[in-house]
């Protein structure tokens, strides 16, 4: 027996070689500590022994453990511990699940033996059935555990097993958006490895399942991305595929009222996440490993021995597809990595696709690698996913010229084949990528690639053909082959950012992509910078030119820029432009709509009546919903529109009305410029005609930041006169943050203060009427917000501020909370002085304690009667001091005023301290007592609570400092004349150095004073002669007689000590 445990495992498989671990010993013991303590035992009994144990916190997990091991290694026990497990566990499971995800399933599942596995699975079912919490990381740890390219029957068995599972617990699964989309993204990649006639019935399975969460749950599936529609193509043959095929291209909408179609998906960049699922972790650790520790050189004999683990069957081609987007999504090495001597990453990826002996496979696996070309766009994806492709075709120029140019060709040709519809889109996508990697100095040069002399005559052709602005005008054979070196050196990449990766962190919940990759595209302090006169036009001040969106879709398609004399400004006001040259500038932007539109537009300019313009502008919103406009289109009706309506967005006169009313309110939503508001937030959030709308309004956004602060304006004008404020204000700016979104905007507190911003100058009756909505509809953003906050202060008037007021202390309004107001109070001191008293009626009205502001203290300087006030903080200390005028002192509050740098100018530490100790005056003299005595360095252990508190001393100096200046600037001495303080003083006398003793030489005479002025203390001192050291004082004067005492002679010692410190006292005096 002793020899069977020690070379057998009861839930792994062991052989000479891979012997027992370490975990086994573990599981061995929880496992026979449950066995003990229920052997012999009926079930109630057994139940009641476990309960009874599971209230030892100790051995809980222990227990929870010892259960998981018998469930997984005794199938005959498996019902009655599952039982046990759910009815006496305290955790909910979580010491079983953890145990599941980091160390049973993934770490160590291809060592499980095959009945382990089975009542794993069924383990998993049962979990899933109860809905027991993270029991999802569970299942999503076993979908990577079915591997791409293995048709064996242990990986077919578990891939057919977890369908039945989710199949038979739908709604559960239903739950897991996450779930949801990485169990579509795995089963629509291993469909592809289930095409022999004897997977037919798992097959048939696992597409009825698949193209159900795709049709039932095709929401929760967007977050795919492209990748989604790399998946499909693969397997757009069967039938069910190819019929939802046709809807995503055809009938977009049948799918999700909100999902535009397609090109929505393309332009999506897919998370990280969906790459890691369909690597098993073994796979995961062995290629992050080739990747990041093996020397370029070295690597073949690890290529082997992952050649023939992985990819050494005809099925398991399709796996190259999955590692090469694993690489390109997922490893991004360091500046560090990539000056060393690691093999790069463009290395392995030749690897994969030169090794490759399916044709099929092989063309799949160029498509992965030039997927992110195809859409790339700069603002959102990351240069480091298109790095790779470039970096191949670069490096196997001479090595490999057949891969070279076979990359070559299929770039070329992937382009108008992809999707013909979006032909054009690709095209600007692929461009893209190839500016970028010229911008960013990825290669030197594409010269020696695009016009190689060794290449095809109609290759090279067909490059110029494809990118004839990448192409020189030389004649091909210049280039020679030594010109084929490495495009970047190490020094060179070292100077750049755009390698950085902040790591691999698989684990993290979020599943937004844009937080998985590092999306910077930052250029170094010595790279060169291209000019940004292409790009969109800076919003700053309104109204500028649309052109550059014009001229930038124009170079795109000819490469000619348009003469800058045809660009066309939109002036502010129509009246400001002359009549003729107002048709000819339309006549420019009007060509280039369809006639009806066109029709619409012309109408609405030579109309004058308000109702007749506003109904034009209904006929151009139902023909945007039912056309499909192109951005060339949106670029120039937006152009005309913004010059149409140039008198709504800059009226001359306030929004509001002079008298505030229901009526009156109504009556300033007749703009035409709101019917493109009122249509936008009327259609549902789902409808498709929605977003050809939104877009239209953030192109005008771009041109006029007015748009902005009118739309915020018309939401809550909107609401008022429906009557229904509370209700639905808080929906309804929900659109506004939508708006955000549609123009790509990450930061949405700085776009909210942009157009605010506007908006206060414009109309600051505006402002403070619309910014408690604002507040209240997006407090993440704005409160405690210190730039938003002076920008509404700034603006206030005292009636506005009032209202502001009033709002708070109903309980309608919060600007910011304690844990914000220092920050706040700190920024303020740069404002102005009628800013920073704003700011302190709305801190009395938001009721913050003077704790939140005594971080500050030491930062607020002033000077008595300063000639100027540049660098005084007045308005802070004068409001500040009011608070504690109204605190009782603290130990707390008494150590921040004393840690205040003491200035003789300054009279605002004495102050507040001659205002405690007139009121409080023994508990001053306590708490200044106990300042003293604390030792100058506190002990590192002690507790620290508060910065400006216990923990941090206050400089003995310093607080004679304050108490000096109290004796002299307030006139305080019968306050010295406490025991308390006769004490405090002594005690500080006796710690001070002479030159100390010197210094406060007046303030330590006190001492002297006191004693004369009592010459006969005696009687009253005697209750309290066992107390401090007061006893010790009184002898001192009785010491210098000779007919003392023997008790009297013991404390002779201390009291020639104390007479030569007064003896200094004096001499300073």
């Amino acid at each position: 027996m002793t020899t069977e445990r020690a070379v057998t495992s009861r839930l792994f498989t062991t052989s000479v070689i891979e012997g027992r671990i370490d975990l086994d010993e573990k599981y061995d013991k929880a496992y026979n500590n449950v066995m003990n303590l229920t052997r012999d035992l009926n079930e109630e009994e057994s139940h009641h022994a476990l309960n009874k144990a599971f209230d030892d916190r100790k051995v809980h997990d222990e227990l929870c453990l010892g259960l998981l091991v018998s469930i997984l290694a005794d199938q005959s026990k498996a019902s009655r511990h599952y039982r046990d497990l759910t009815l006496v566990s305290r955790d909910a499971l979580k010491v079983v699940t953890e145990t599941l995800i980091h160390q049973i399933i993934g770490e160590r599942f291809s060592r499980l033996s095959e009945s382990t596995r089975r009542q794993l699975l069924w383990l998993v079912r049962e979990l899933v059935k109860t809905g027991i919490n993270n029991v999802e990381g569970v299942v999503w740890c076993l979908l990577r555990q079915i591997a791409g390219g293995d048709v064996s029957q242990k990986n077919i068995w578990l891939a057919e097993s977890l369908v039945d599972i989710l199949r038979e617990n739908r709604p559960w699964l239903d739950k897991f958006p996450v779930i949801v989309a990485s169990v579509t993204y795995t089963y629509l990649r291993i469909l592809e490895d289930h095409h022999a006639p004897q997977f037919a019935s798992l097959r048939q399975k696992e597409v009825h399942f698949v193209v159900g969460l795709l049709r039932e749950r095709f929401q929760d599936c967007l977050m795919i991305g492209r990748d989604l529609v790399r998946l499909l193509q693969n397997i757009a043959k069967i039938q069910e595929i190819e019929a939802f095929w046709r809807d995503l291209i055809h009938n977009p909408t049948s799918l999700c009222p909100s999902f535009t179609g397609i090109l929505q998906l393309l332009q999506t960049r897919t998370s990280r996440r969906f790459f890691v699922v369909r690597l098993t972790p073994e796979m995961e650790k062995k290629i992050v490993f080739l990747c990041t520790d093996v020397k370029f050189g070295m690597q073949k004999r690890y290529q082997e021995w992952f050649q023939r683990q992985y990819l050494n069957t005809p099925e398991s081609q399709t796996l190259r597809c999955d590692l090469i987007r694993f690489i390109i999504g997922c490893i991004h090495p360091s500046n560090e990595v990539l000056c060393s001597d690691i093999i790069p990453r463009w290395a392995v990826i030749g690897w994969l696709l030169s090794s490759c002996t399916s044709p099929v496979a092989t063309a799949n696996s160029k498509l992965a690698l030039f997927y992110d070309w195809l859409l790339y766009n700069t603002e959102t994806d990351n240069i480091m996913n298109i790095e790779p492709g470039i970096l191949v075709m670069y490096h196997s120029m001479r090595p490999h010229p057949v891969l070279t140019t076979s990359l070559l060709d299929f770039i070329c040709r992937i382009i108008p084949n992809f999707h013909p519809p979006l032909a054009d889109k690709v095209r600007l996508g692929v461009h893209n990528s190839l500016r970028q990697i010229l911008e960013k100095r990825v290669v030197q040069s594409l010269d020696p690639l695009f016009d190689n002399r060794h290449m095809d005559a109609e290759l090279r052709k067909l490059i110029r053909d494809t990118f004839p602005e990448f192409c020189s005008n030389s004649v091909p054979g210049d280039v020679k082959p030594e010109d084929f070196v490495a495009p970047v050196s190490s020094a060179s990449v070292t100077r750049m950012d755009l390698m950085v990766e902040t790591g691999l962190d698989f684990g993290s919940s979020t599943v937004n992509s844009d937080n998985d990759v590092n999306n910077s595209n930052h250029i170094g302090e010595d790279d060169a910078a291209f000019s940004e006169d292409e790009e969109e036009p800076p919003i700053l001040n309104p109204p500028p030119s649309p052109a550059p969106n014009k001229v930038k879709v124009e170079e795109i398609s000819t490469g000619v820029s348009t003469p800058v004399t045809e660009v066309v400004e939109v002036k502010p006001k129509v009246s400001d432009v002359n009549s003729v040259e107002e048709k000819v500038d339309l006549s420019k932007h009007l060509e280039y709509l369809e006639s009806d539109m066109k029709t619409i537009l012309l109408e609405y300019q030579n109309e004058k009546d308000t109702k007749q313009r506003c109904d034009q502008l209904q006929k151009l919103c139902d023909l945007i919903f039912s056309e499909d406009l192109d951005q060339e289109e949106v670029n120039n009706l937006t152009t005309c529109l913004c010059h149409l309506l140039a008198d709504d967005l800059t009226p001359g006169t306030s929004l509001l009305p002079q008298d505030i009313s229901a009526e009156s309110i109504q009556e300033s939503l007749g703009r035409p410029l709101y019917v493109l508001f009122d249509n936008l937030i009327t259609l549902p959030e789902d409808d498709h005609r929605r977003q050809p709308l939104l877009l239209l309004l953030v192109e005008m956004h771009k041109i006029t930041l007015h748009v902005g602060y009118h739309f915020l304006y018309f939401l809550k004008a909107s609401n008022i006169k429906t009557e229904k404020v509370q209700e639905n204000n808080e929906c309804s700016f929900l659109t506004y943050r939508d708006l955000c979104k549609a123009a790509g905007q990450k930061d949405f507190a700085g776009f909210i203060i942009k157009d605010l911003r506007l908006c206060s100058e414009d109309d600051p009756r505006v402002l403070s009427w619309i910014i408690p909505d604002i507040y209240n509809s997006f407090p993440k953003q704005t409160r405690g917000n210190a730039e938003l906050l002076q920008l509404v202060l700034e603006r206030l008037d005292s009636s506005q501020l009032h209202d502001l007021v009033c709002m708070v202390l109903q309980g309608s309004l919060q600007m910011f909370d304690n844990s914000s107001f220092a920050t706040i109070l700190e920024k303020s001191l740069q404002w102005e002085t009628v800013e920073q008293l704003f700011l302190w009626q709305l801190a009395k009205a938001h009721e913050i304690p003077v704790d939140c502001c005594l971080s500050v203290m030491p930062k607020l300087k002033f000077t008595s009667h300063s000639a100027t006030v540049t660098n005084t903080h007045g308005e802070a200390l004068s409001n500040i001091l009011m608070m504690l005028r109204r605190e009782s002192p603290s130990e707390i509050l008494l150590r921040t005023l004393l840690l205040r740098e003491f200035r003789v100018e300054d009279p605002t530490v004495a102050t507040i301290l001659q205002y405690w100790v007139q009121r409080y005056e023994d508990k001053m003299a306590k708490l200044i007592n106990d300042v003293v005595n604390n030792k100058p360095q506190p002990s590192p252990n002690k507790r620290k609570r508060n910065q400006s508190t216990k923990a941090n001393a206050v400089p003995l100096d310093q607080v004679l400092s304050h108490l000096n200046h109290l004796r002299t600037a307030c006139g305080q001495t019968t306050f010295f004349a406490l025991e308390t303080m006769q004490d405090t003083l002594q005690t500080a006398q006796n710690q001070c150095s002479e030159t100390q003793k010197k210094k406060y030489g007046d303030l330590f005479a006190l001492i002297e004073e006191e004693d004369e002025e009592e010459p006969a203390p005696e009687p009253q001192r005697k209750p309290k002669s066992n107390r401090g050291r007061k006893p010790k004082g009184r002898k001192k004067q009785e010491s210098e007689s000779e007919e003392e005492s023997s008790e009297e002679e013991d404390v002779k010692k201390p009291s020639r000590k104390r007479k030569k410190n007064n003896q200094v006292g004096s001499d300073s005096d």
